[in-house]
């Protein structure tokens, strides 16, 4: 008797989103099938669950914040911090998330960046 055939996330994927897989999917199913889903979460700054929830389609949560972590960290965008210059869209998102510090100098000035006029800020109300 032989043990059925592993079945790869890419395969997953592609038949939960079938012809309309889009290319982050896409990314992160090649990445979870090179290494695991818990490094690809590790990689995006989600947690495994969401990884799971992704490849299947199934996520309720903001799936462009998902997406737009998943093209800076495995697919390679770049943005133009006014702060910190080129950096990958994934660190960009992180970095508007972290509080005021008036202890580091670098840190202030992204926090005023990130919540006054940036093309690139997220946050509501910036």
């Amino acid at each position: 008797m032989t043990a059925p055939a592993k079945v790869t996330a890419t395969e997953k994927a592609a038949a939960a989103w079938g012809p309309a897989l889009p290319d982050e999917v896409r990314a992160l199913a090649l990445h979870v099938d090179r290494t695991t889903g818990a490094a690809a979460a590790k990689a995006i700054g989600y947690s495994p669950a969401v990884v799971s929830h992704i490849l299947a389609a199934r996520y309720p949560g903001d799936q462009r914040a998902v997406f737009a972590r998943i093209r800076g960290a495995l697919m390679g965008e770049t943005v133009l911090c006014p702060v910190l210059g080129e950096i990958g869209r994934d660190r960009c998102l992180s970095e508007q998330k972290k509080p005021f510090a008036t202890s580091n100098a670098a840190r202030a000035r992204l926090y005023r960046a990130c919540r006054s006029g940036c093309p690139h800020s997220w946050l509501k109300g910036a």
